[in-house]
Parts: C-alpha cells; sequence; structure tokens
C-alpha cells in the first residue's frame, strides 16, 4: 500500500477564512442596552454588548424601532396609575397597595435585537407585501428591531 500526500489548497483556507470573518461579523440577533428611549415615536438607541472582531465596543445603533408587543405594557400601567390611585388613597386596614412594576423602556435596560434580512425603509404594518428593489440593503443594523426585554431597571 502506499501513503497519499495531504493536498493543501491555499485558496479553500483563504475562502474558508473570508467566510469565517464573514460569518462573525453577520448579526441576526445581538443583546444590547438602552442607551436612549423616544417614548411617543418608540424608538430607542441601543448600545450593542458584543464586542466587534477587533475587541472593541460596537457602535451604538440608532433609531431601533421598538414594537407594541414590547412597549405596551409600560403604556397600560401608565394609563391605569390613575385609575388605580383612587381605589387605595391609604395605607390602612383593608386596603391593598398595588405597586406597579418598574419601567421597562428606560436607559439601562438589557434587550435583545433582531436584524431583519432586508430593508425594512418601505414596509408598514399591515400592508402586506413590500418592494425590495428601492435600497438593496440586506443585513443591515439599521434594519434591527427589539423583540424582547431581559433585564429590567429598577
Amino acid at each position: 500500500m502506499f501513503k497519499l500526500a495531504k493536498i493543501t489548497n491555499p485558496y479553500k483556507k483563504a475562502a474558508q477564512a473570508i467566510a469565517e470573518a464573514a460569518s462573525r461579523d453577520n448579526h441576526n440577533c445581538l443583546v444590547g442596552k438602552i442607551v436612549k428611549y423616544d417614548k411617543a415615536k418608540h424608538i430607542a438607541d441601543i448600545q450593542p454588548l458584543p464586542e466587534d472582531l477587533s475587541g472593541d465596543k460596537m457602535g451604538i445603533i440608532n433609531n431601533v424601532e421598538v414594537p407594541f408587543s414590547v412597549y405596551w405594557i409600560d403604556e397600560m400601567w401608565d394609563h391605569m396609575a390613575d385609575y388605580l390611585t383612587p381605589i387605595c388613597p391609604r395605607d390602612g386596614a383593608g386596603t391593598m397597595k398595588i405597586t406597579p412594576p418598574p419601567k421597562r423602556l428606560v436607559p439601562g435596560t438589557e434587550v435583545t435585537m433582531v436584524v431583519h434580512d432586508y430593508c425594512l425603509d418601505g414596509y408598514e404594518v399591515g400592508k402586506g407585501y413590500f418592494g425590495r428593489e428601492e435600497d438593496p440593503r440586506e443585513h443591515d443594523l439599521n434594519d434591527a428591531i427589539v423583540v424582547a426585554i431581559n433585564s429590567e431597571v429598577s
């Protein structure tokens, strides 16, 4: 029997290194911390918590959309506070004190963001399909939205 020599292909190694680097820098889902939140527009500026490939902090992602499914509890408690106060005006015998949860969408809160595959500039909720030809942007941090709250700031 004879032994086959191990063949090394420098192009294959280079292509594999490029693919690995691109994969590490392609963000689909990120954990971040809210830096600023606009309650009227439901958008947040978020500092991603993972470091970039060079070990530095990633830049703040501005104007990240916060959908209704995430912000509704904060707004619900804002509206209910007026109704709950008259029910139990004093802490006394036979009264029940209801304490609302801490605000969730405030600076310091950790959230999970998803980065959409395609540009969301032409998308409107409830309108159905939308064209992609206006902007060929793909996998861009500008198309991130908040999908979950991981921790609350007390």
